[in-house]
């Protein structure tokens, strides 16, 4: 396997990072937003995503057909078409126990605009944060209201699936204004492209064709550093374990045959250390993680992603200039979705 290869496959895994020691210093130090009042909710997680395939009939009537023949991957498109979409992470922090110590919550939207073709099936695009929020809650029913970030709108940043730094993103995340959100905002850009990296390595793996119930195993890779919000040092590194990625079916999107990818990544070792004036971190984790990936059989591009995973942990802390202390937290749960905003429902806001 080519480094280049290595490298796009190894980013989809790189997820948690920062935040979730920052959420889990935030919830003891800091004060919980105001909760979220919603009438049908999770007590866990909140309003999820409504699930974002609808009823309407796929066009091309020989779709059955496409069972039998192999899945086209390939990336068509049009110079100057765009896609949004919505995307929410949550962090979940645990005590020993399994009990919910605090969460971190946040939501933003992308607009993705192809540019130029880079090579046959791949599109070099300009990505564009359109809003971002964030919010932080302690204890087991505390949904926070996440708070609008004003100064992430507008970041942006050029996108080549073979070249781009999935972990370590090029675009003005110091603009936020403050470093705890503006590593939330990286983690959610590491978070909107990773899917690529693994549509990448299978268009190189297969020639662009898969069929449903093909299987990738992959256990060999190298460690990662993962750098400063700033640029400037590295806060962490990241040692992938086993991902495993498999063609696991068909569904549908707004009458587009899309197909399922499922993925896993076992055993990922992550060692974060951070000194600021606000926090000192030291933290030693193993992560584990599932997650679906769903892609248009038109036109090749994502319309639709999960994970969801623990990321049992030892964690270090110290605040204000104190020395670290091992915390009462036992592991980091966390739970990524995005989808494509429909050009019909854009500015509505989901319902439980």
């Amino acid at each position: 396997m080519t480094d280049g290869r290595s490298r796009s496959m190894l980013s989809i895994c790189v997820v948690v990072l920062l935040l979730a020691a920052i959420g889990a210093a935030s919830a003891n130090e800091g004060e919980a937003a105001a909760p979220q009042e919603a009438a049908e909710r999770s007590e866990i997680w909140g309003w999820w995503p409504v699930v974002p395939w609808d009823d309407r009939p796929v066009a091309q009537s020989q779709w059955a057909d496409v069972l039998n023949q192999p899945l086209d991957l390939t990336r068509k498109g049009e110079a100057g078409e765009e896609h949004r979409y919505r995307i929410k992470r949550i962090n979940l922090t645990l005590d020993r126990e399994g009990k919910v110590l605090s969460r971190v919550v946040a939501e933003a939207e992308l607009a993705r605009t192809l540019v130029r073709e880079a090579e046959p099936g791949l599109w070099v695009e300009q990505c564009e944060w359109q809003s971002f929020a964030t919010g932080m809650g302690m204890g087991p029913s505390d949904y926070p209201a996440p708070q609008e970030m004003p100064d992430a709108r507008g970041i942006s940043y050029e996108f080549s699936p073979r070249t781009f730094d999935y972990v370590n993103p090029p675009a003005d995340f110091a603009r936020v204004g403050n470093d705890a959100a503006g590593y939330l905002l990286k983690v959610l850009t590491m978070d909107a492209m990773g899917w690529d990296s693994v549509l990448l390595s299978l268009r190189d793996e297969t020639g662009g064709k898969v069929r449903i119930g093909d299987m990738w195993r992959h256990t060999e890779w190298e460690p990662w550093d993962i750098t400063a919000v700033s640029g400037e040092g590295n806060v962490g590194r990241y040692h992938a374990g086993e991902i495993q990625t498999s063609i696991s079916g068909l569904t549908r999107f707004r009458g587009e045959p899309c197909v399922l990818i499922w993925f896993s990544m076992e055993g990922n070792e992550v060692t974060q250390n951070m000194e600021t004036p606000q926090v000192t971190l030291d933290m030693k984790s193993t992560e584990y993680f599932r997650g679906e990936i769903v892609v248009s059989l038109l036109d090749g591009r994502v319309v639709a992603m999960e994970i969801w995973g623990p990321l049992p942990c030892v964690m270090k802390m110290g605040f204000g200039g104190q020395p670290a202390t091992e915390q009462p937290i036992g592991a980091i749960i966390q739970q990524v979705s995005m989808w494509e905003i429909p050009a019909s429902t854009e500015g509505e806001t989901p319902t439980p």
